[in-house]
């Protein structure tokens, strides 16, 4: 029988995917040496189609799932294609990435949804990015460094399934887990140096950025930052007392470099 790895991500500005991609590179590379194994086509969820694409790994296989931090919890818009997901066994590995403040929650909540829907969870891990908010916490992370402690994840990890274990991990978190603040219709705003060009529309995860009109910007926004980051002209922005107010708590309070922490079934943190 012939495993197949499958690796899934949500990555607005691109830092979960680079993580889950490297991950899934040295998984297969370590996992192959010992057993029949087929890489499968990334599911990328960062836009609504791949949201809604509908599949199910098999009993033997591994998902390898990336996900951004937002307020310390899984973002909201996974809960409904997370739910779908059906584990008959199969083995899943999360991968929390934070902008150097904290995962909180977020990688207790990904286990727990895992293991409810007939997963397993033999290594889970929290990694950092830049943040999306601002570039001066977690600035050019991954690094070097990041991605050296991240391949060696992917070996350990690769050992744990390879002796068959099928037990999960044990992530630190709450339960309850971090009550969400209140929803707020917070959107970017834009200067009249936008040229149209298009590429905040196409990076949007949540299809809210007028496709005709980028200055258009409907409810719904998640404040990815996407938009801000890919645009060239710099012309899009957040003017809300909200954003500068956790702008500011990250830049004054979330400068110590945090690094990566790691667990796994049979030998718990390393």
């Amino acid at each position: 029988m012939t495993l197949s790895l499958h690796t899934v991500f949500f990555s607005p500005t691109g830092s979960s995917r680079r993580i889950a991609q490297e991950t899934a590179r040295v998984l297969e590379q370590e996992l192959a040496q010992n057993m029949a194994l087929a890489r499968d086509d990334d599911w990328d969820w960062t836009f609504p189609e791949g949201r809604a694409a509908a599949r199910t790994p098999g009993p033997e296989d591994v998902l390898l799932f990336a996900f951004p931090v937002y307020a310390g919890r899984i973002p909201q818009v996974l809960m409904e294609p997370l739910a779908r997901l059906a584990g008959h066994g199969a083995r899943a590995i999360p991968l929390a990435v934070y902008g150097n403040r904290h995962y909180d929650d977020a990688l207790l909540e990904a286990v727990d949804l895992f293991v409810a829907n007939g997963f397993s969870v033999p290594a889970a891990g929290a990694f950092v990015a830049e943040h999306s908010m601002t570039a001066k916490i977690g600035a050019g992370r991954p690094d070097a460094e990041d991605m050296a402690a991240i391949a060696d994840f992917a070996r350990n990890a690769a050992s744990v399934i390879s002796c068959g274990k099928s037990a999960t991990a044990a992530v630190p978190g709450n339960r309850p887990y971090k009550a969400l603040p209140p929803a707020a219709d917070i959107r970017p705003q834009t200067l009249d140096s936008c040229t149209q060009c298009g590429l905040c529309v196409s990076v949007c995860p949540v299809r809210v950025i007028d496709a005709d009109n980028a200055a258009q910007v409907a409810q719904g926004c998640l404040r990815c930052c996407a938009c801000v980051k890919i645009c060239p002209e710099q012309a899009k922005y957040f003017d809300n007392p909200h954003v500068d107010k956790i702008v500011a708590m990250l830049e004054g309070n979330c400068r110590e470099r945090r690094e990566p922490e790691v667990f796994f079934a049979a030998a718990g943190k390393m």
